[in-house]
């Protein structure tokens, strides 16, 4: 009992990392009509910028990390306007394939600055550890799921109070009646993907000081897992984000301790997109998604 409870809680602490990576899927794909494919991008540039600052410059680990987030949400926002901004409305394919070039781009030029062998943030979090009766729980999971759901009520608050919430929720339903009314697309657009930046450059902090993951390539591909948390919650459904992020964390965490005897080391990694293919066959809209009705 106690074994299962501890693997509960590592996969609920994975389990909110994947939601923080897909809802930055969710925001862009929400508020642009696009599907950002570079998140795995920002991952990678959160985990390294904060290894800069944190070892190189010799920044406080958290110092290093606020300052992190902050600059990929700017680079974030950059790109939108730059090389995506012009043909997120072109058609369907487009500024996929452009998101796509800009996630195949960024970690060649994080190679070039620190090269492609193994790093280590250090360990900022310690081996300190909180116990709830008999499951011990580390400071790094417990930080990640406070995080989390922080980040949860503040967009919940967000989208529902403020203005520029409701100007992306507007956008998103309808953007030329939200222009007619004095939205501005552009600051829409740029701010989602700031928003999207930020949640990728968490990410990838909190995988880069997991034990036994640190800094090397390959660390985008972790971003990748999101879109099977997407696809299971529903691909515009922040809310499908959470519940889907907390289901494949909580199934793959099992899936490394029991699936491996009777599967072989390694299956873990294929669960999630079993998972999703097997929730497609069933309810293609996801769990929390919306079924389109084509008008032929």
């Amino acid at each position: 009992m106690t074994e299962n409870l501890q693997i509960l809680a590592g996969g609920i602490s994975l389990g909110c990392v994947f939601a923080l990576l897909a809802l930055g899927f969710v925001i862009v794909s929400k508020a642009t009509g696009v599907f950002n494919l570079a998140q795995g991008g920002f991952v990678v540039w959160g985990a390294y910028s904060t290894y800069f600052l944190h070892q190189q410059v010799g920044l406080p680990f958290y110092v290093a990390a606020v300052l992190s987030i902050l600059f990929v949400a700017l680079v974030a926002a950059v790109m939108e306007a730059v090389a995506v901004h012009k043909v997120a409305s072109k058609n369907l394919y487009t500024p996929i394939l452009v998101t796509f070039g800009l996630l195949m781009m960024m970690p060649p030029v994080v190679s070039a600055f620190w090269g492609t062998g193994q790093l280590t943030i250090g360990d900022p979090w310690g081996l300190k550890v909180i116990r709830i009766g008999e499951v011990a729980i580390t400071e790094r999971n417990v930080a990640v799921i406070v995080v989390t759901l922080i980040v949860v009520a503040v967009f919940g608050l967000f989208f529902r109070y403020t203005r520029l919430g409701l100007a992306m929720q507007a956008t998103a339903l309808d953007p030329e009646a939200a222009l007619a009314q004095g939205v501005s697309d552009k600051l829409v657009h740029r701010l989602s993907w700031a928003i999207a930046g930020a949640l990728g450059a968490f990410g990838g902090i909190m995988l880069a000081t997991a034990g036994g993951v640190g800094l090397g390539p390959g660390l985008e591909e972790y971003a990748l897992l999101a879109l099977p948390v997407i696809i299971l919650g529903g691909i515009e459904s922040p809310l499908g984000a959470v519940v889907g992020g907390l289901i494949v964390g909580i199934i793959q965490q099992f899936a490394v301790v029991y699936a491996a005897e009777d599967f072989g080391v390694g299956f873990e990694e294929v669960v999630p997109y079993l998972l999703m293919i097997a929730v497609m066959l069933v309810r293609p809209q996801g769990l929390f998604g919306t079924r389109k009705v084509r008008r032929i």
